[in-house]
């Protein structure tokens, strides 16, 4: 069955699993209330074990013009079907290898496979160069400024299922991807305990990576389009 519309003022916000629709917890709320509101949702899904990894951390809600609205725990945005934002670092050594992280196996999402070098949601009141700067210093222990050639790549807009909640969830994301070269005896390391090891492979091997099923959906999206790759899209 199709999602319903999550409704905020006669304007879509969001969408619920028809699962969550005979939940009498769950209402739609009031404009005085909405940023209560969907904090005790999240809450309350956490509780009955029904949103992804509790994070304590917020991201933003906003309306389909990019007001901004309210803020929700991560881990409970996709299940409430709230469109997320999200950056990706490609890295590159000065020879044209490609800089990936694998993903540490205790990850609830995508744990163990490959990543671009740097990816992370935007946290509620992030700027975007705040998220990239932030996550490369956290995930890669790396300094924007000792980068060389750092450019935005631009953006796509992703819209699936997400498996980590039980089935009840539904990614909706905008995914901005940058590229980069690092520095001759540079090389990333991880801080947070997040990333299980990296390693800058030839394209050749990154593509074979990509095809055999090994890396997450949205490093492969970013690689096909900084490459240019016949890999599907979202």
């Amino acid at each position: 069955m199709p999602r319903a519309a999550l409704l905020h003022n006669a304007t879509p916000i969001g969408s619920l699993h028809p699962e969550l629709l005979a939940d009498s917890a769950l209402f739609l709320p009031p404009e005085s209330d909405a940023i209560e509101a969907l904090q005790r949702w999240a809450e309350y899904l956490h509780a009955t074990e029904r949103c992804g990894a509790w994070r304590r951390e917020r991201v933003a809600v906003k309306y389909p013009d990019g007001k901004s609205l309210a803020a929700v725990e991560r881990g409970a945005a996709r299940v409430l079907g709230i469109g997320t934002e999200a950056v990706h670092l490609m890295g590159r050594t000065p020879d044209g290898c490609v800089w990936l992280q694998q993903r540490a196996f205790e990850k609830p999402s995508d744990p163990g496979l490959w990543d671009t070098l740097v990816g992370s949601l935007v946290s509620h009141g992030e700027m975007l160069a705040e998220t990239l700067m932030r996550e490369t210093w956290e995930e890669a222990g790396l300094r924007l400024q000792d980068l060389v050639d750092l450019q935005a790549g631009g953006a796509f807009g992703v819209s699936k299922p997400s498996v980590d909640e039980g089935g009840l969830g539904h990614m909706v994301e905008t995914i901005h991807w940058f590229t980069a070269v690092l520095p001759r005896g540079v090389a990333p390391v991880n801080h947070v305990g997040e990333v299980a090891c990296f390693e800058a492979l030839e394209p050749d091997a990154v593509l074979a990576r990509v095809l055999a099923g090994l890396c997450t959906d949205e490093a492969a999206w970013v690689l096909a389009l900084d490459w240019s790759l016949p890999v599907s899209g979202p």
